[in-house]
């Protein structure tokens, strides 16, 4: 199933990627708005999964759960410039799913960042990064052994406590 990834602080990787990786890995805002103007006015979010998932080890550690405990998960890629560019999962304890007012049930292909950034009560936490496992990927990056960086943060509104990771696909950004 692959090496878990080894997260760092953004600003910290031993070995960061090149500088215009770097500047989308760290960058603050909203990824969705990012890709929105990077692209050809064709965003769109392609739902590949949504349902409960045990976590892996480092979902549960940053979640402080259990390895293995089931949790809320939805898989999607983030479509710009006519291609997928981003593979995102993003992960929440299914206790806080039912507590929280965000309803992320219901999403399906519409945007996450975007929900997420305009609520005022939902706050973000650091920004980690590092290599993702290929086996991790959706096909056809899997079977490619797709070499990947990701980024990753935690989303909270006091109730909802949410993992979002964004892996970058090969080709983005676009040199």
């Amino acid at each position: 199933m692959g090496q878990p990834p080894h997260w760092y602080p953004a600003d910290q990787h031993p070995q960061p990627p090149e500088s215009g990786l770097i500047d989308w890995l760290c960058d603050q805002g909203s990824l969705t708005l990012r890709l929105t103007d990077a692209g050809a006015n064709d965003f769109r979010v392609e739902l590949l999964a949504q349902s409960s998932q045990p976590a892996r080890e480092d979902e549960a550690r940053a979640l402080g759960l259990p390895p293995g405990e089931p949790v809320w998960v939805r898989e999607v890629l983030l479509h710009t410039g006519g291609a997928p560019r981003v593979f995102a999962r993003s992960v929440a304890p299914l206790a806080a799913i039912s507590a929280s007012n965000i309803d992320l049930q219901s999403l399906g292909s519409n945007s996450l960042g975007l929900l997420l950034f305009s609520n005022p009560d939902v706050s973000r936490g650091p920004l980690q990064i590092s290599r993702y496992p290929s086996a991790w990927l959706p096909s056809p990056w899997r079977e490619q052994a797709a070499k990947c960086w990701a980024r990753r943060s935690h989303f909270s509104d006091g109730q909802l406590q949410l993992l979002v990771c964004e892996v970058f696909l090969p080709g983005w950004p676009q040199a």
